[in-house]
């Protein structure tokens, strides 16, 4: 008997060594030592506006592309004083220096060493006047460059701007009165004004307020509310008229035992009056920060507060385990051992130091298996740790038996962090057989993340010309640079890597339409039907839709006769198909009623959900259900230790093939939409009130800041003559104001094309074929002394070159005169000739 029980305790202390050292050995690298992450080094600066500090700039440890760095942008008054503040947290600096560049980074204007400054324990305040170097009203990159005295270089950047028109004064103030206002009930009344109060706005959270929510909801209703940070004013944009503005800070609810605290973000968009600024836009969300040591578990549910509903949650099989991200934090709980860990976070509600809090940074669940190990992705700017002050992508592995986080593989990226977080979120997947796939500048990569190398799996991607399914497990798109021209779809399984070719037929042309599930839905459109429609825009009249699976299987077929699909909308389980019907007599498409697939398999819903709840105090909550009840008296909380490991395990995707021309719509201060179609990304940021940059971080459309008449003088009255048409005329004109002579009537005889001559000619700018654009967008550039070109139905061709408040001036070369002409008739004139814009920018 006793041999017996001794031969099982050797069994079992045998078997748990032999996990034990199994564990250390599939974990690489110095397992034996682990740490925890380090706190954050680097200052922060606050730029100075006369009084006010505004736009807190973060550092960062490499050279960053600044065209694509568009966080804030600093005002200079026309006396170029520059001033700022650094908050040094402890650390002993040496130098500074300033470095003033062209927008894109690609011109050097100053590089200057600052002598002048003042110094405290813990602040060092600093100016420089800069050079007379820089151009009124011209965008400009700002580095400040800090050395500590460790010889480290830390950079910041802003763009700035040398203007002393732009009422960037008034604007803050602005907003900063309104802000203060909420918080006092007496003092809000007076914000009533600005607010277009409605049924639009959802008055049933403090989540998420905006314009039309009411004066009570935009005052904090019943909550008792304090400023816990000082409100840090970020400036977006900035121009003679209109400003984006967004405000950062903290607020505090004391409840009965604890005080809980709020991360909350201001949105303003202003316009600045004769008499006074106006309100465009308003919207401000809350967040909780969750803290697991607090009171927030009731039965079988974690409370996180006031949140968004849309957080991500992943369980395994089974649903004993799940992960879930909030804030910027990722946890995992296991309901069977009562165990809940904090995997992953930047901060904690016990420090809340603002550079911890910096919140351009976003964690995504790549995998969770039953005993609780979790893949996971960090991408934006690291606040903190072994990559501090870099932009990147880094995966981790955490090992919930020894209850360590291990960095996989870190992938740096020199665009910025708003640009990585757009195109990390479009794809991002991890296969069974641990191959990373993400997509970057419109590239695809795969990365092995136990070799630590990478390949290229297709390269420039155009807008619409490929699809990817909501699990990011499968992929489409289109072969070929024309998504009008596409006779065939490459269909790929990132789990297998297996690739299915789909052709077209003879006479047909192919687009990919979405997934429904891992099923890729597809369309076939006729060669002959492809066009350009009185908008403009190309239509793409699809006669048949499929579904078809991944084996080459055909689900469903769609077809009715006479009737096109224009596109489709994927909801849930349905198809939502929206469609054209052709008239043979007028030879044009109209729109046809909807019509719907339905998907008769139901996607399952996880065990473990998401919910909301309503409450007395609160409003709407966020919460998370699980599976049973979770034991408060010996629930384990858990803090996970990083892995050190020695040597590097860095990687630079790098891609030869030459980029395609790419256009970022910034609405809110983050992407709003990445376009290789101009037309398409200024109909865009002009339905949201965005704007739109190129490659080189220059403007190419900005909603609102028009004046209300201009007219572009140096444009005179030209006629059409027997050797030269309207066309010609025109170009000449356009050629003849930017100071060239030409004879484009010859250029035009010799095969090219309008785009092909102004392009060949005005080297310093970028053409714009704005086909399908309003007339209204397009007065963004006669604002800017930038004529216009329209091209009618007849081939003939006019230039806009003016405006008023009722009026468009037009340069007619078959009358050789300029005259003005109804806003509302010329509208109506120029969308029947299908809206054929061209124009270009310096």
């Amino acid at each position: 008997m006793k041999r017996a029980i001794i031969k099982g305790l050797s069994f079992i202390l045998v078997f748990i060594a032999a996990i034990f050292i199994i564990s250390r050995i599939m974990n690489q690298g110095n397992t034996d030592m682990t740490v925890e992450m380090k706190e954050p080094t680097y200052p922060l600066i606050y730029m100075k506006l006369e009084s006010e500090e505004v736009n807190c700039l973060y550092g960062y440890c490499n050279t960053m592309e600044t065209s694509y760095l568009r966080d804030t942008i600093t005002v200079v008054p026309t006396t170029r004083n520059l001033s700022f503040v650094v908050e040094k947290y402890g650390a002993s600096i040496k130098g500074i220096s300033i470095e003033v560049r062209s927008v894109d980074g690609s011109r050097l204007i100053e590089n200057t060493q600052i002598t002048k400054s003042s110094e405290t324990d813990d602040t060092l305040a600093a100016s420089i006047t800069l050079k007379d170097l820089i151009e009124v009203n011209i965008e400009y990159s700002l580095c400040i460059v800090v050395t500590t005295s460790q010889e480290t270089q830390i950079r910041y950047y802003t763009r700035i701007i040398l203007s002393d028109d732009n009422f960037v004064n008034e604007k803050v103030a602005f907003v900063k009165d309104f802000h203060e206002s909420t918080f006092d009930k007496l003092e809000g009344e007076k914000l009533s004004i600005y607010l277009e109060s409605n049924a639009e706005g959802d008055n049933s959270t403090y989540h998420k307020v905006n314009i039309h929510s009411s004066l009570d909801q935009i005052t904090w209703g019943s909550l008792d509310v304090e400023e816990y940070s000082k409100p840090v004013i970020s400036i977006k944009e900035i121009s003679t008229q209109t400003a984006v503005l967004e405000i950062d800070y903290l607020v505090s609810i004391k409840e009965s035992t604890r005080t809980n605290y709020y991360r909350v973000n201001e949105y303003y968009r202003i316009r600045y009056g004769n008499e006074r600024i106006y309100l465009l836009d308003f919207e401000r969300t809350m967040n909780k920060l969750f803290d697991p040591e607090a009171d927030v578990y009731a039965n079988n549910k974690i409370v996180m507060g006031i949140a968004d509903e849309n957080m991500e949650l992943k369980e395994c099989e089974g649903g004993n385990v799940l992960a879930y991200v909030y804030d910027n934090q990722l946890y995992t709980y296991n309901i069977a051992d009562n165990e809940i860990a904090k995997v992953f976070a930047f901060y904690n509600t016990d420090n809340l130091d603002p550079r911890n809090l910096n919140d351009a940074c976003d964690i995504k669940i790549l995998s969770i298996d039953e005993t609780g190990n979790v893949r996971f992705m960090v991408y934006g700017y690291m606040n903190r740790g072994r990559h501090e002050g870099d932009v990147g992508v880094q995966i981790y592995y955490y090992n919930s038996l020894v209850n360590t986080v291990e960095e996989e593989v870190y992938i740096s990226y020199s665009k910025g962090s708003s640009l990585l977080t757009s195109e990390i979120e479009r794809l991002s997947y991890v296969s069974k057989n641990n191959i990373l796939y993400v997509m970057l500048d419109g590239t695809i990569y795969s990365v092995n993340l136990v070799e630590k190398s990478f390949e290229v799996i297709v390269t420039n991607l155009l807008e619409e010309s490929y699809k990817i399914s909501n699990t990011n497990e499968m992929i489409a798109w289109q072969e070929g640079s024309d998504i009008y021209n596409c006779t065939s779809l490459i269909y790929m399984n990132l789990n297998t890597k297996e690739k299915t070719t789909i052709d077209s037929g003879s006479g047909n042309r192919l687009r990919p339409l979405g997934f429904m599930g891992n099923d890729l839905i597809y369309g076939i459109a006729y060669e002959a039907d492809i066009m350009v429609d009185n908008s403009g825009r190309t239509l793409f009249p699809m006669y048949s839709l499929k579904i078809q699976n991944e084996a080459g299987d055909v689900l469903k077929s769609y077809f009715q006769q006479g009737i096109f699909v224009e596109n489709c909308i994927i909801e849930d389980n349905q198809i939502i198909i929206k469609r054209l019907s052709y008239d043979e007599v007028t030879n044009t498409y109209t729109t046809a009623a909807d019509d719907q697939i339905l998907n008769s398999q139901v996607e399952e819903k996880g065990i473990n959900t998401i919910e909301s709840a309503i409450t007395e105090n609160y409003e709407r909550i966020v919460q998370i259900s699980v599976k049973s009840t979770i034991n408060e008296n010996n629930l384990k909380l858990l803090t996970p230790k990083e892995v050190l490991f020695e040597g590097g395990r860095e990687l630079v995707l790098k891609n030869d093939a030459p980029m395609v021309k790419r256009y970022y719509i910034y609405e809110k201060g983050s992407i709003a939409g990445i376009y290789t179609n101009v037309g398409d990304a200024v109909d865009r940021a002009y339905e949201i009130s965005g704007v739109v940059v190129n490659d080189a971080g220059a403007y190419v459309w900005q909603k609102g800041n028009l004046v209300t008449k201009n007219q572009i003088m140096a444009i005179e009255a030209s006629m059409i003559t027997a050797d030269k048409n309207s066309v010609a005329v025109c170009l000449d004109t356009i050629l003849r104001f930017e100071g060239l002579m030409r004879n484009t009537e010859y250029m035009l005889n010799q095969g090219e094309t309008i785009m092909s001559v102004l392009e060949n000619n005005l080297k310093n700018a970028q053409i714009l074929d704005l086909s399908g654009c309003s007339l209204d967008s397009v007065l963004y550039y006669i604002n800017r002394d930038i004529p216009v070109m329209a091209i009618l139905d007849d081939q003939n061709a006019v230039l806009l070159i003016g405006f008023n408040e009722q009026n468009i001036v037009i340069m007619d070369p078959l009358t050789g005169t300029i005259y003005k002409k109804g806003m509302n008739d010329t509208t109506t004139w120029l969308l029947e000739n299908g809206n054929h814009f061209i124009t270009y920018i310096p």
